[in-house]
């Protein structure tokens, strides 16, 4: 699957056609794109922010982790977490999808990182 780093808008209904049309409606629900744009501690202290900045960092263990804790709490979006796990229980098809969906956020936080800007 070719990247999307250089594209500013990253459809994801596309990514998902092109591994597992079912799993847009959990990802859609779960995914964040644009994670360069929150401060680090943030997304720390988010479950969902957490899984998305895993699967971003190719951190697929933590990121499964996660994603079990949240499919067994009574977080509202659990349901997707739920579904999800379901038909994608490695995360093998998600960390497909993943790949190309974060490449965009992926090549910004590389610039913003060699450009020395600081997230505020």
């Amino acid at each position: 699957m070719s990247t999307v780093s250089e594209e500013r808008y990253v459809d994801l209904s596309k990514l998902c056609d092109k591994v597992d049309s079912e799993l847009f409606d959990p990802l859609s629900w779960i995914l964040v794109l644009n994670l360069d744009l929150i401060p680090e501690e943030d997304i720390m202290a988010n479950e969902n922010l957490r899984f998305s900045y895993n699967l971003m960092q190719q951190k697929y263990k933590e990121a499964i982790d996660i994603a079990k804790a949240i499919a067994a709490s009574k977080n509202p979006i659990s349901k997707y977490f739920n579904m999800l796990l379901k038909m994608d229980p490695d995360l093998s098809k998600t960390s497909e999808i993943a790949k190309a969906f974060f490449a965009l956020s992926l090549r910004r936080i590389e610039i913003i990182e060699k450009l020395g800007i600081k997230k505020i």
